[in-house]
């Protein structure tokens, strides 16, 4: 509004027309720059609009991305708890079998074992046994022997017949020879 001021006034008639004409030309081209500046603040924020739309569409593609990538985590977890429960009741089965394994070897084996006491001591009984029979044995032995040597030599073709068969201990048919 300073240009109002420096319009002069004319004689009979109102302001002058030149200073008129150079207000109206200052206040169009005024006008023409505002308007200038006005398309290129529209031109920026129409620009600004289209990155604000871009940007929009980049955190909604990210957010979507960010979703997927959120929904194969929890997949990723849900396989990985899955293949924990089945390779613990796997293992707990593996377990469970080695420990029917070992139980049914340790009562084989104790019955093995058992078997083993019972010849252990059928063998005992039967050296028992064997000892005692050569313990009789060497004590007829020695027996007859004492017998022998007790009696005084004769030789057996001067005894009859008869009376060795009467007489005679029983000989075992082994020792006549």
């Amino acid at each position: 509004m300073d240009e109002q001021q420096q319009l002069r006034r004319a004689w009979l008639r109102g302001y002058r027309q030149g200073d008129v004409e150079l207000a109206v030309a200052r206040g169009t081209l005024l006008r023409e720059q505002l308007q200038i500046e006005l398309d290129a603040a529209r031109a920026r924020a129409a620009a600004m609009q289209v990155e604000i739309t871009e940007l929009h569409r980049r955190l909604d593609d990210l957010r979507k991305r960010e979703a997927d990538l959120r929904d194969t985590v929890d997949q990723l977890r849900d396989h990985r708890d899955t293949m924990e429960r089945d390779a613990t009741t796997r293992a707990r089965d593996i377990v469970v079998e080695a420990e029917h394994r070992a139980s049914a070897l340790r009562t084989e084996g104790l019955r093995q074992v058992g078997e083993l006491q019972q010849q252990v001591e059928q063998l005992l009984a039967l050296r028992a046994g064997l000892s005692a029979a050569l313990k009789r044995v060497t004590q007829d032995i020695s027996d007859s022997l004492d017998r022998l040597a007790a009696a005084p030599a004769r030789a057996l073709e001067q005894i009859p017949e008869e009376q060795r068969e009467s007489d005679s201990p029983e000989i075992d048919d082994r020792f006549l020879r």
